[in-house]
């Protein structure tokens, strides 16, 4: 068995690390306060959630059809079953096809320009990464201080245990590109706008962001990904792109992939 690693000496790993750690905390600094200043500025002017960019609320016949739905696909994601992203896809056709509307109308996919959705997913991405590791630090201590197991996710369980170069590549890439897709368009694509019929755009936002805690069934990560959803649910409501999150969710998932990696070639 061919095994994967990144190893390097300790004196080239000790400048590497040094040098990384420093691009990184500016590249976080600079991002935040970038986000920090925007945002303060569209909450000012009331463009936080505007109606001329905002995701059209969906509409589902009968109205428990999308309750339904919404109960098969977290049920799915709970049962990590290959079936989930393809009921993912059917209900959101079966909604479109409901409310006559195209993905573009929908998502936005042209709403902002690709090289915009980029850049401000990885700032937007920075800028949670300042935020996201002490909630992360305080959660656990929380948990530890009332003696309640946090185990990591398992998929990083599971990742850890991977040696193969293809293996291990393929899970990166379906980390990075495959999960972020599948599961934007449920949790924010479907359940952020179906949740819209029935409450404002921004409870709409913290419920279907704490859905998106759940499913992922770690207790450890619970309070982290809610804070995340929210944000990725801020940033499609406020841009009605859904590339917008995609790549947040994207850059969030690389890093913790790459983070993994490094763990994993430099285990001492």
């Amino acid at each position: 068995m061919s095994h994967f690693a990144i190893t390097m000496s300790p004196e080239t790993r000790a400048v590497l690390y040094s040098v990384v750690k420093g691009l990184f905390i500016f590249f976080i600094a600079v991002s935040f306060i970038n986000v920090a200043v925007y945002t303060v500025a569209q909450i000012r002017t009331g463009r936080l959630f505007s109606r001329e960019t905002a995701p059209l609320p969906l509409v589902m016949q009968p109205q428990a059809t999308g309750w339904l739905f919404t109960l098969c696909v977290v049920g799915l994601i709970w049962m990590q079953s290959i079936l989930f992203p393809i009921m993912v896809m059917f209900g959101i056709g079966v909604a479109l096809l409901q409310n006559q509307r195209s993905l573009e109308m929908q998502f936005g996919f042209d709403r902002v320009r690709l090289s915009k959705s980029l850049t401000t997913a990885l700032l937007v991405f920075g800028a949670v990464v300042l935020i996201e590791t002490p909630l992360m630090e305080a959660w656990g201590g929380v948990l530890d201080y009332f003696h309640v197991a946090h185990p990591d996710q398992m998929a990083v369980q599971t990742f850890r245990q991977y040696n193969e170069a293809a293996i291990i590549i393929s899970f990166l890439v379906q980390a990075v590109l495959f999960n972020p897709i599948v599961e934007e368009f449920f949790f924010r694509g479907f359940l952020l706008t179906y949740l819209k019929n029935y409450t404002s755009p921004m409870m709409a936002i913290v419920l279907s962001a704490g859905v998106f805690a759940v499913a992922h069934l770690n207790l450890g990560a619970a309070i982290p990904l809610w804070f995340l959803g929210i944000v990725l649910g801020i940033a499609y409501e406020h841009t009605g792109s859904l590339v917008v999150p995609i790549g947040i969710h994207a850059c969030f998932n690389l890093a913790t992939g790459l983070n993994l990696l490094i763990e994993k070639g430099n285990p001492s």
